[in-house]
C-alpha cells in the first residue's frame, strides 16, 4: 500500500476491503478513437487508484468538454462532466466544502489551457486540494483538428490553415 502522507488526503475515508483495478472500471463502454493515448491514462489511473486505498464513494473525477472530459463516465467512482473550461471552478468548490472527498480534475489542453485558462490559473493560487489530470495531446481532438496552446509553432490544420 502507498504511503499517502499526513496531508488533507488523510481526510478521506479508506476503503473497507482490499480494492483491485477492476473496482475502478464502470461499465461503459470507452468511446475514444483506436490508438488514442487516452486509454493508456485510463489504464494507468484504474491501476494506481487501488494502492491509494481511498473508498471509492469518496473519489470524485470532474471534466470539462473533449475527448478527455470522458473519463468520469469510465471509473467506478463519482464523476461530474461540467462545461467547457469550468472544471478547476466546480472542482474548487467541491473541495472546499467536502474535505473528506479526494476531488480529481481531469482535462485536456484545450479545456484548461484555453478556454478554462482563468479557472485553472486560479485552482492553482488557491492551493485548494486537487489532483489534475491534464491530457495534452496538442490539439483540440474532439473537433478533429482545430489546434490548442500547445500545438507546434506553425501548426496547419482545417480550422487553421495559415
Amino acid at each position: 500500500m502507498t504511503d499517502i502522507g499526513n496531508g488533507l488526503l488523510q481526510l478521506v475515508p479508506r476503503a473497507e476491503a482490499r480494492q483491485s483495478m477492476k473496482d475502478f472500471k464502470s461499465d461503459q463502454e470507452v468511446r475514444w478513437c483506436p490508438g488514442c493515448g487516452d486509454y493508456a491514462i485510463l489504464a494507468a489511473v484504474q491501476g494506481f487508484m487501488p494502492e491509494l486505498g481511498l473508498a471509492r464513494e469518496n473519489i470524485v473525477f470532474v471534466s470539462g468538454i473533449g475527448c478527455s472530459s470522458r473519463f468520469p463516465y469510465y471509473m467506478n467512482t463519482y464523476g461530474m462532466h461540467s462545461i467547457h473550461g469550468r472544471a478547476p471552478a466546480i472542482a474548487t468548490g467541491l473541495a472546499t466544502s467536502r474535505r473528506d472527498l479526494s476531488v480529481w480534475v481531469v482535462t485536456g489542453d484545450g479545456d484548461a489551457l484555453s478556454i478554462g485558462g482563468n479557472h485553472l490559473i486560479h485552482a492553482l493560487r488557491r492551493n485548494v486540494n486537487l489532483k489534475i489530470l491534464l491530457f495534452n495531446n496538442r490539439i483540440y481532438g474532439l473537433t478533429k483538428g482545430q489546434y490548442s496552446p500547445t500545438s507546434e509553432v506553425g501548426k496547419v490544420t482545417k480550422s487553421t490553415p495559415m
